[in-house]
């Protein structure tokens, strides 16, 4: 009867590793690359985001050529944020943005999402430090940086 029963355990812990464990994986790497930074300006918040994706382990980032990055913004109160990223730079240098539709693939590899949000697919050419400064401006009062530390290879 014991052995009949720690082979059911067995073919349990089994079972459910392999339908968790690559999800559960990609979501925990997610959150250790992801940063939040707010901001405030005469009482309203401005939220940014950021998920680094270089060092996440997935197959849709086969990417050797550029950093890439998922950004959310969001701003409170009566005024929500509505407005484009009017400019990015990764360590200084021009960055490449494009905003995501709410059904992006790219949206799956981050590790929250929430419908308030506006999100963007930011890329930059490959850098070559272990730290990662982005900053995102949106006009010339919100600006936010945030700052990413590359896993060593």
């Amino acid at each position: 009867m014991r052995l009949l029963f720690a082979i059911f355990l067995i073919f349990l812990f089994i079972g459910c590793r392999d339908n968790i464990t690559e999800p559960v994986i990609l979501k925990n790497q997610a959150i250790t690359k992801t940063q939040k930074k707010e901001v405030q300006i005469e009482g309203k918040r401005f939220l940014a985001v950021g998920t680094y994706l270089n060092d996440i382990d997935h197959p849709a980032l086969r990417d050797d050529e550029n950093e890439h990055f998922i950004v959310s913004l969001y701003e409170g109160g009566d005024n929500p944020f509505q407005e484009p990223i009017s400019a990015v730079t990764l360590n200084g240098k021009p960055a490449y943005w494009e905003k995501l539709e709410s059904d992006s693939p790219l949206l799956k590899m981050i590790p929250f999402f929430n419908a308030w949000g506006i999100y963007y697919h930011i890329w930059a050419p490959k850098v070559y430090p272990d730290e990662l400064n982005l900053k995102i401006e949106i006009d010339p009062i919100r600006q936010v940086g945030l700052t990413f530390q590359k896993d060593p290879k």
